[in-house]
């Protein structure tokens, strides 16, 4: 049997609005290249739609179980900050090049400021060693930057079935700035990220998904998007790198500690400081 024959007609590949103002939603063959062809509308912007005030560029996150597809490992690449999740590859010489390949774009890549999120801020990584405990003095932990391209779960090996992330799918919006907050002072270096679009669909991230029938939809649901953003981070956060040494769930970045009795003491001696200025 020829290659030729192993592929499904084009007339199951067609596209349809679903009444959303960004909403197109893909069926049958190639329906990555919708997801593709919507991340670099977003880049682009052209008509001025996902633009934000005080922005510091676009960005991306995202979940797939496997990711090898050239063009949209490319589109990824483009995000001036990205981080794509995908499941801990199983290490076996098929599909090697490919995942050699993965390991390129995830160090070559912009990667994603952790600290932009509360859950994400003061974590460090446990391969270096304890966390480190902070106390009033402390200087002021380093912000993580996360690669561009991590892994998540448990590794299959020997044929023993695992849990995996199954999910796929993209949240685009941008990251940006103030210099104002609620504090008596008011002035502060605030940073912030705001979803966009979110794609969702049965497709992986795959050159030969292309060639199966799939579905994948773009949405801008101000509750869908909060939500796809809380999972994505909480996936981000307990990611590791792209190929650790562990099979086993075992999250990269821990918690710094804090020194309470430290905390504790320097409280009170500006208290005691205070009620002197008073008398």
């Amino acid at each position: 049997m020829s290659d030729d024959r192993l592929k499904f007609p084009d007339t199951f590949h067609f596209r349809a609005g679903i009444g959303q103002r960004s909403g197109n939603a893909y069926f049958g063959t190639d329906v990555l290249t919708g997801l593709v062809t919507g991340m670099d509308d977003f880049l682009t912007d052209p008509d001025g739609r996902w633009r934000q005030y005080r922005s510091l560029g676009p960005a991306v996150l995202g979940c797939v179980p496997w990711l090898d597809d050239p063009a949209l490992l490319s589109a990824i690449d483009r995000f001036p900050s990205a981080c794509v999740v995908v499941t801990k590859q199983e290490l076996k010489k098929r599909g090697r090049e490919k995942f050699e390949r993965l390991k390129q774009y995830a160090q070559q890549g912009n990667g994603f400021p952790a600290d932009v999120f509360a859950e994400m801020t003061e974590l460090v990584s446990r391969y270096d060693g304890p966390p480190p405990v902070i106390g009033p003095y402390s200087p002021r932990t380093e912000g993580l930057r996360v690669p561009s391209i991590r892994s998540f779960g448990f590794r299959k090996t020997g044929g023993r079935p695992v849990p995996l992330i199954h999910a796929k799918m993209f949240l685009l919006g941008h990251l940006w700035w103030h210099d104002e907050d609620g504090s008596p002072a008011g002035v502060a270096d605030v940073t912030g990220f705001t979803p966009k679009r979110l794609w969702l669909g049965s497709t992986n991230g795959t050159e030969s998904s292309r060639l199966g029938l799939e579905f994948g939809v773009w949405l801008d649901d101000p509750d869908l998007l909060a939500d796809a953003e809380q999972f994505l981070v909480k996936v981000m956060r307990s990611s590791e790198g792209i190929d650790p040494d562990d099979d086993l769930f075992e999250p990269e970045y821990v918690s710094v500690g804090y020194d309470d009795d430290a905390f504790y003491d320097a409280t009170g001696h500006v208290d005691d400081v205070s009620e002197e200025d008073d008398e």
